[in-house]
């Protein structure tokens, strides 16, 4: 007995522990997983693996810098932006406002047209219901009345409620992918390896770029890791500190690279070299998702994929639901509460003062210990269902009114949110490598100089090739138009 207690309370603690890297997760794997890497695979066959993988690894420091600036500091990553001066608050709700109706638009969309892939029937029951509007497609009915879904589980349980979802919905989403993969590398062959995709049309580089921009997410979302991560702390139930927190955010983010990797290879198996092209109509692509796949892997496996895939996107919703009020409340109170400015001399200046950190350069009077108990007051509620209310109404715009009265397609929208990520992504990759080398840190919590070089690099790269995309776009709209 007294050699299975101690093992039964660490497990325990760690279950315990578990939340903001399944939120993570929850809230990556869904547009940038079951829409964009499934249609890697089918474009670009193995080959996209090559960009899953990259994008991962190259990002990685760049999220977790989320997690681990407030587990040591007990603020945000809003609060780290606002100690750089409050243009970098501006420019992050800027980005937030740009993106949040589409992408909330955009889960949603899919999750409705998965719902109905998975239960036809569920279109007869609207109409029994008398909730179908003349006009306007079930999908977005349905994604109307999974937004109110949405609302009343954040209102009945807020964070420890969508976390406890979460604990469920992530490991059976990923039982149900590896399962449907292992049945897809039945229809690959060694011909269909390849070490980089062929980026050789416009369509392909555009592809590619949307591809990167959300993989494995947004870097804004590092963000949303922060606050849940200071939510989780709030809840009271938080175990292990830092290392804690740092070790459930390594599982999820490790859980969301290889869920993507299977989503290329289902996309590969499926599509790749057959001819196939999945639909720009959000509903019709979802169907395709389903159909096709049991098509090829057998009708008998159509509910295996059909489950994982309304599983994904379910979770995607109700994390991107409560991520965007989440990040718009925490830059409501960055905004308004003091905090003292680590470097007044300007942006170059503050730039220098960081590449000397990231060299070893600390200063000694900053080392001061921290617990993370120093946490800030309770989230403004007000604000909180002020901001779901108002993203979740034009998220509901966008299916009634937008792609029903233009000639903009869901695909369309979704490129231009991730393509859009794949070019800001330097500004944010560089505004979280000087949260947590800055003043406010501990020394004892700032990242050492691996993860300072990879983070640096990270920087790098995803400027030059943003850079090299913006060029190669306004080549192609520049052709376009002389022709």
């Amino acid at each position: 007995m007294d050699q299975t207690t101690p093992k039964t309370t660490s497990r325990t603690s760690w279950l315990a522990a578990v939340g903001p890297g399944l939120l993570f997760a929850g809230a990556a794997v869904g547009v940038s997983h079951l829409v964009q890497s499934t249609r890697g695979g089918a474009q670009f066959g193995l080959a996209a693996i090559t960009l899953v993988l990259a994008s991962c690894v190259l990002k990685f420091p760049a999220f977790r810098f989320g997690p681990l600036y407030a587990s040591a500091t007990g603020t945000s990553l809003l609060d780290g932006y606002r100690r750089r001066g409050r243009w970098t608050l501006v420019l992050f709700g800027l980005l937030t406002l740009a993106i949040c109706f589409t992408t909330l638009a955009a889960v949603t969309i899919v999750t409705a047209g998965l719902l109905i892939s998975l239960v036809p029937s569920i279109s007869d029951g609207l109409s029994a219901l008398g909730v179908r509007v003349e006009g306007i497609g079930d999908e977005a009915v349905l994604s109307i009345l999974l937004l109110v879904l949405v609302a009343v589980v954040l209102a009945s349980g807020g964070y420890r409620l969508l976390e406890r979802l979460m604990k469920f919905v992530v490991p059976v989403l990923a039982i149900c992918t590896m399962v449907a993969m292992a049945l897809a590398l039945r229809s690959l062959s060694l011909d269909d390896l390849a070490w980089w995709p062929a980026l050789e049309t416009g369509a392909d580089r555009s592809l590619a770029a949307a591809i990167v921009g959300w993989m494995p997410a947004p870097i804004d979302i590092a963000v949303w890791s922060s606050l849940w991560t200071l939510a989780k702390a709030r809840s009271g139930r938080r175990q292990g500190g830092r290392s804690r927190a740092m070790l459930d955010f390594d599982v999820g983010y490790l859980a969301t690279m290889i869920l993507a990797i299977a989503f290329v290879v289902l996309g590969a198996a499926v599509m790749h070299g057959r001819g196939e092209q999945f639909s720009a109509n959000a509903s019709e692509f979802a169907a395709q998702v389903v159909d096709l796949y049991g098509t090829q892997l057998g009708s008998g496996f159509t509910p295996i994929i059909a489950i994982a895939a309304f599983l994904t996107m379910l979770s995607t919703t109700v994390t991107v639901a409560d991520g965007f009020p989440r990040a718009i409340t925490g830059l409501f109170e960055a905004w308004r509460r003091p905090v003292e400015v680590v470097d007044r001399t300007g942006v170059p200046a503050l730039m220098w003062n960081t590449v000397g950190r990231s060299i070893g350069r600390d200063r000694e009077e900053d080392d001061r210990p921290s617990d993370g108990t120093d946490v800030p007051p309770g989230m403004n509620r007000v604000v909180y269902w002020i901001s779901f209310v108002v993203v979740a109404a034009g998220a509901m715009a966008i299916p009634l009114g937008v792609l029903s009265g233009t000639s903009i397609t869901f695909k369309d929208l979704i490129d231009v949110v991730t393509i859009s990520s794949f070019l800001v992504a330097p500004v944010l990759v560089l505004l979280n490598h000087l949260c947590v080398t800055g003043e406010e840190m501990p020394p004892t919590a700032r990242p050492g100089l691996v993860w300072r070089g990879w983070s640096w690099t990270c920087f790098g790269v995803t400027a030059v090739f943003a850079g090299w995309y913006l060029v190669d776009l306004l080549g192609q709209l520049g052709g376009a138009e002389g022709g």
